[in-house]
C-alpha cells in the first residue's frame, strides 16, 4: 500500500495538495472558489500549459474523466465521489463540480491520492502516464519501479532528482542495514531495533511523522463470534495501551480510544472515558458473553504494522481471564482481498486522509468499501453527512463527537494507539519534512527532496 501511494505521488498530481498543517494548497489547480452559499458548487481553474508525460496538454476533459471514472466503474474511491452530482467543463481552463450534498472540505477531498488526474479515457494503468515529477522507466508490480525526471514538469526547477528506484525489502533488519550501508537513501516503516540502529547511525537519521493512521483489530459486528457485543467489550479492555506505545512503538505514538479520532486534534471527544487495561471489566464482559472455552481467532499480518505485537499483548492478558486467543498470521500477499473484513476479527490499517470526513466516508458509512466492521448504526450515516455540511466548527465538533461515541460504544475495533510513521533517510538527503498523511513527507519526496553530491 505504501509503495502504491509513493508511485501515485511520483507519477501523478491532484487538483489540490496540502501543507504541513493539513490545509489545502493548489497543485494542478491555480485557484478555486465556492460558487454558492449552500456549499454544493465549486469551480477549479487549471494551470495553463501543464504537460502529461507523453507531451499532451492537460485539459478540463482529463479532470472530468478522472473523477467520473470512480462513479462509473468499480472503485474503492467511489464513496469519495458519491456526492458529485455533475462535473461540467466551464470554458477552456475551468471545471465545475456540482454536489448533491454540501461538503465544506471539498478542496481537500479532491487532493486525495485516488483522485489524481489521469488522461481522458485511460484504462491501462500498467503503463502510467501522468503529469507528475517523474516519468515511468520501469514498472514491475511487486518487484521494482523506477522513474526518470519529467523535464517539462510544470513546477519550475523540480524535481531536483534525476530519477528514483523503488524496491521492496521485507525484512526489517535488512531494510535498516541497506540504509546505513548506503545501498538505499530512504526506507519506510522502521520498527523495533531497526529504529535504534538508524538512530545510532552516523550515516542516516529518523524522519518521524505523527499521524492519524489506524492500526487496529477490527471486528465484524454482523458475524459470529464477534457479533457478540460483550465479547468485543472484553477484548477492548485487554490491552495495556501505555505499554504498547512504550514497548512496541518505542514511544512513537498517540494514545487511542477505539475510534478513529486522535487526542489533541480538533473534534476529539474528551468526554469519553479512556479505555485501559481493566481485567475486572474484561472478565465481567467475557462471562456475560457466554463464549466460554472456545478459541477466538484473531488474524494478523505484516501488512498491518504492529498488529502481531498488539495481539500478543492482548493474548497474554486474555489468558488471565480464561479467554483463549489464537493468533493466525497471514501473508501480506492477498491479505486485503482474501482476509481483511472477510473473517470475524482481522487486523486493519487505514492511511490518514486530510479530513476526518474522508476517513469516515471510506471506512464507517454503511455502504463504504472499507467498512470492515460492517457497523450499521441508524444514525452514523446521517451524522457523517451532517459533519461534511457543517461550517461552524463547534457544531461540527458536536456531530463528530457523537460519531466517536457510537463507534466507541459499539466496540467495533480495538485501537490502542495511533502509530507515528518512522522512516529512515540518509544524511545525504535534504528537503524532507513530516507531513501527517503519510511517510516520506506524505509520499511526496519527488517534489521536495534533493541529494547531496
Amino acid at each position: 500500500m505504501v509503495n502504491d501511494y509513493i508511485r501515485i505521488k511520483a507519477f501523478y498530481n491532484s487538483l489540490m495538495w496540502l501543507d504541513d498543517q493539513g490545509e489545502p494548497v493548489h497543485d494542478l489547480a491555480e485557484s478555486h472558489e465556492l460558487l454558492n452559499k449552500q456549499g454544493t458548487l465549486w469551480r477549479f481553474t487549471l494551470r495553463k500549459g501543464v504537460e502529461f508525460h507523453d507531451g499532451s496538454t492537460l485539459t478540463p476533459a482529463d479532470v472530468r474523466y478522472s473523477f467520473l471514472r470512480h462513479k462509473e466503474q468499480p472503485s474503492v474511491a467511489r464513496q469519495l465521489v458519491e456526492s458529485i452530482k455533475d462535473v461540467r467543463i466551464d470554458g477552456p481552463n475551468s471545471i465545475v463540480f456540482e454536489l448533491s450534498e454540501p461538503d465544506v472540505d471539498f478542496p481537500l477531498v479532491v487532493g486525495t491520492f485516488h483522485l489524481s488526474i489521469v488522461k481522458d479515457g485511460t484504462t491501462d494503468f500498467l503503463n502510467p502516464i501522468g503529469t507528475g515529477p517523474f516519468k515511468v522507466k520501469e514498472f514491475r508490480p511487486g518487484l521494482r519501479t523506477s522513474g526518470v525526471r519529467h523535464e517539462n514538469y510544470f513546477k519550475p526547477g523540480l524535481p531536483y532528482l534525476d530519477g528514483f528506484e523503488l524496491i521492496s525489502i521485507l525484512d526489517l533488519g535488512a531494510r535498516a542495514n541497506a540504509l546505513i550501508s548506503g545501498d538505499v537513501h530512504m526506507v519506510t516503516e522502521l520498527r523495533s531495533t531497526a529504529i535504534d540502529q538508524v538512530k545510532d547511525s552516523s550515516s542516516a537519521q529518523l524522519l518521524v511523522s505523527p499521524s492519524r493512521r489506524l492500526s487496529a483489530m477490527q471486528y465484524d459486528t454482523t458475524r459470529a463470534p464477534t457479533d457478540n457485543h460483550d465479547l468485543r467489550l472484553a477484548l477492548n479492555n485487554l490491552i495495556d495501551r501505555k505499554r504498547y506505545i512504550d514497548m512496541v512503538l518505542k514511544g512513537y505514538g498517540t494514545l487511542g480510544n477505539d475510534h478513529p479520532f486522535m487526542k489533541g486534534l480538533p473534534f476529539y471527544n474528551d468526554a469519553l472515558p479512556q479505555r485501559e487495561l481493566d481485567l475486572d471489566r474484561a472478565k465481567h464482559h467475557f462471562a456475560k458473553s457466554g463464549f466460554g472455552s472456545q478459541r477466538l481467532e484473531l488474524n494478523v499480518t505484516e501488512a498491518v504494522p504492529f498488529s502481531t505485537e498488539m495481539i500478543q499483548l492482548m493474548q497474554r492478558e486474555a489468558s488471565r481471564i480464561g479467554l483463549n486467543i489464537e493468533i493466525r498470521r497471514n501473508p501480506t500477499d492477498g491479505y486485503w482481498s482474501n482476509v481483511a473484513g472477510k473473517r470475524p476479527a482481522t487486523a486493519n490499517t487505514v492511511v490518514p486522509r486530510p479530513t476526518y470526513g474522508m476517513n469516515l466516508n471510506l471506512s464507517w458509512k454503511t455502504t463504504a468499501a472499507w467498512n470492515r466492521s460492517r457497523l450499521q448504526h441508524p444514525k452514523i450515516d446521517s451524522l457523517i453527512d451532517q459533519g461534511a455540511a457543517e461550517i461552524d466548527k463547534d457544531k461540527r465538533a458536536e456531530i463528530y463527537g457523537e460519531v466517536q461515541r457510537i463507534i466507541y460504544e459499539s466496540a467495533a475495533m480495538t485501537m490502542p494507539a495511533f502509530p507515528n510513521y518512522i522512516d529512515g533517510i540518509s544524511k545525504k538527503v535534504h528537503g524532507m519534512s513530516p507531513l501527517p498523511v503519510g511517510p516520506l513527507g506524505g509520499y511526496d519526496f519527488g517534489n521536495v527532496a534533493w541529494l547531496e553530491s
